[in-house]
């Protein structure tokens, strides 16, 4: 393998679907000739991991291969990358080292020497490296006769430390003969990574505080949970014995924790340290760690009523959008995203950096539900005042998926009788049985039927009722083919005036012809932003250019949602008047370290009436949820065609 190869490898392995040779060269800035002319060894070595390069006429080129088989690509990438001094993973890994473990007064000339690379690239290097850095609310200073130093709070050099140990050093041969006592989350793999740093009685003696501080919470902590703040334990055992505690706040809020947190952190750290005085901020520091981990408990009971309204008002929107908003166990899902979004707050408090990457998967798995927790992810941004990462708006995706799935049935109905119980009973479950998508959850004899508390649910009643309402049919007390067959037919029209004209008229003028442009020629993120803002701004949809506001947006947390699409959007405050722009980009564009995007939606919404913005997002999810639809979208290159495709599925 060559740096040009170990390039092009790792962009393939973040591409899905066929691309030509020459977006695949825009995408890495490598020439097209460079790429032809390695296409066969690139082919050979992605091979070695079962993966396949096809490569069809007109068509362009596509890996074939399993999330896995990927996953094991890309360790072969980080592996040749980090052992090769031509690399810049391993020039900023070298840097990165010095700087953390050796300060001595390193200049930009002294690195160029010993890397054996210019200082312009030296200079290249350092740039990504502040942007690195950034992240953990660290900076990279250049002192005149003194050279480079990383500047920032103890806390932040630990969560840096992590990181960065974690993507070099991470190995893929394991430690077979494992310490009989080892808790069983702890890995071959984690205790091998773990066991480059730190004794195996460090190790075993942190592990037995956790467990006791998880007996002391009544919870259990998931793996990856326990290894991380075993992790974080022992490093901060290091530092401290270095001399290395924590001594400020640092300008965080630091929310109060419940005391029972607090209680588990300081009995670890006075167990580690029993000599230790004005252990009180690294205590804070602990508990938050230790409240924010995951733990195998559902959900933590939330006392804040603010979370809670936010909760419900998020959850309803989001369930209407998707269509599932017959959901059951709706104040379940409201208190599980309520906890997370405390989980949230503390982590934003405290600055921690926790990932996952389980935005990636998800993306890919659950692409429009995602979009649409996305799209009104504003509304919770604006309350909390900061913006979710891909990794939170993932885990809200997965919590509302799967509430909606757990629910079965997409329409609720009351049975009305006069009948016993029992036959009651049976004549709702020959309903059921023949009503596709039905769910009768209530069976109400004819004195105790109330209509006024039946809103949003079809009621089926074999009495005849007095005041016949909208919602209601009636039937014969037999149940019989006829009738079922009218409950059937009654369903399917409910269903069809589910797309009427309101649908029709609010989505059509958020959508525009003048707001559409195919085949943009940007290379850029920022590019492609600037592009959809001036339509917009062309359209008189915003009152200015938003191009560096979406862009700050963008770098805490890209909007891709998978399928090579992105859903950006822009605060209500810059926004005129409702509109959406769509970009479909000549080719994929860098969105993210691990993404590219050919398609965008910039939405730029300022509706006041919460229907309209409900109706505009359950336009989004269908469209997005229909792959053949977003597949014809990508491969056309008229706007004028894109506008019909668009008026054709809103109806």
């Amino acid at each position: 393998m060559n740096n040009l190869q170990e390039k092009v490898i790792r962009a393939m392995v973040e591409m899905y679907g066929f691309y030509s040779i020459e977006e695949l060269s825009e995408m890495t800035e490598v020439s097209v000739s460079s790429i032809k002319h390695s296409l066969s060894d690139i082919a050979r070595q992605i091979e070695d991991y079962g993966a396949k390069l096809l490569r069809v006429p007109r068509k362009g080129i596509c890996m074939v291969a399993t999330d896995q088989q990927r996953e094991k690509i890309v360790e072969k990438l980080d592996s040749y990358a980090n052992s090769n001094p031509e690399s810049f993973f391993y020039r900023k890994n070298y840097i990165l080292d010095i700087l953390f473990h050796y300060p001595a007064n390193y200049t930009i000339q002294l690195f160029s020497e010993e890397l054996c690379v210019s200082r312009k690239i030296i200079q290249r290097d350092l740039e990504e490296i502040r942007k690195y850095l950034d992240r953990f609310h660290l900076k990279l200073l250049k002192r005149k006769n003194k050279g480079i130093e990383v500047s920032g709070h103890e806390f932040d050099f630990r969560q840096a430390i992590v990181d960065i140990r974690n993507r070099k050093y991470w190995k893929h041969a394991y430690i077979d003969d494992l310490p009989e006592n080892l808790d069983y989350r702890i890995s071959k793999r984690a205790l091998t990574f773990f066991s480059d740093y730190y004794s195996e009685k460090d190790i075993m003696k942190v592990q037995e505080y956790l467990i006791r501080s998880e007996r002391q919470l009544g919870v259990v902590f998931v793996d990856i949970s326990f290894c991380r703040l075993t992790e974080y334990l022992l490093l901060l055992q290091n530092r401290i014995r270095e001399g290395k505690k924590i001594q400020n706040t640092a300008d965080r809020e630091m929310t109060k924790l419940e005391e029972g947190y607090r209680k588990a952190a300081g009995d670890i750290l006075y167990k580690m340290f029993p000599q230790e005085k004005d252990m009180e901020l690294e205590i804070q520091f602990l508990a938050a760690k230790i409240f924010v981990a995951r733990t195998c408990e559902t959900v933590r009971k939330v006392q804040d009523e603010e979370l809670l309204d936010l909760a419900e008002e998020y959850v309803h929107i989001v369930l209407q959008a998707i269509q599932k908003e017959n959901t059951l166990h709706w104040k379940k899902l409201e208190e599980q995203i309520a906890s997370f979004l405390k989980t949230i707050k503390i982590k934003h408090d405290y600055m921690l950096v926790e990932w996952d990457d389980l935005h990636k998967d998800v993306q890919q798995q659950l692409h429009s539900i995602y979009a649409v927790c996305m799209a009104y992810a504003i509304r919770l941004e604006e309350q909390l005042g900061f913006v979710l990462t891909q990794d939170e708006i993932a885990w809200i995706t997965l919590l509302i998926q799967q509430a909606a799935v757990m629910s079965g049935s997409g329409k609720q109905a009351v049975f009305v009788t006069a009948a016993d119980p029992y036959t009651s009973k049976y004549e709702a479950m020959k309903i059921e049985n023949e009503a596709e998508n039905l769910e009768i959850v209530k069976i109400v004899h004819i004195n105790e039927y109330d209509s006024e508390k039946t809103e949003g649910k079809l009621v089926i009643s074999t009495v005849p009722l007095k005041h016949k309402k909208e919602n209601e049919i009636e039937i014969t007390k037999h149940v019989s083919q006829l009738d079922l067959n009218k409950i059937s037919s009654r369903i399917a029209d409910d269903e069809k005036k589910r797309q009427n004209q309101q649908v029709i008229d609010t989505v059509r003028k958020t959508f525009r012809r003048e707001l559409i442009a195919a085949n943009v020629a940007v290379s850029t993120k920022r590019e492609a932003i600037q592009e959809a803002s001036r339509l917009l701004i062309r359209q008189g949809c915003l009152s200015e250019d938003v191009t560096d506001k979406v862009f700050d947006l963008e770098e805490k947390r890209p909007t891709t949602i998978g399928s090579q699409i992105a859903m950006v959007h822009v605060y209500k405050e810059s926004v005129k008047e409702s509109g959406i722009a769509i970009l479909r980009m000549k080719y994929p564009t860098m969105w993210s370290e691990t993404s590219t995007v050919r398609l965008v939606f910039f939405l730029a919404i300022n509706y006041e009436n919460s229907k309209e913005i409900l109706l505009l997002f359950k336009q989004l999810y269908s469209l997005i949820d229909n792959e053949e639809v977003m597949e014809e979208i990508l491969e056309t290159e008229e706007p004028d065609r894109i506008y019909e495709i668009l008026m054709r599925e809103i109806g």
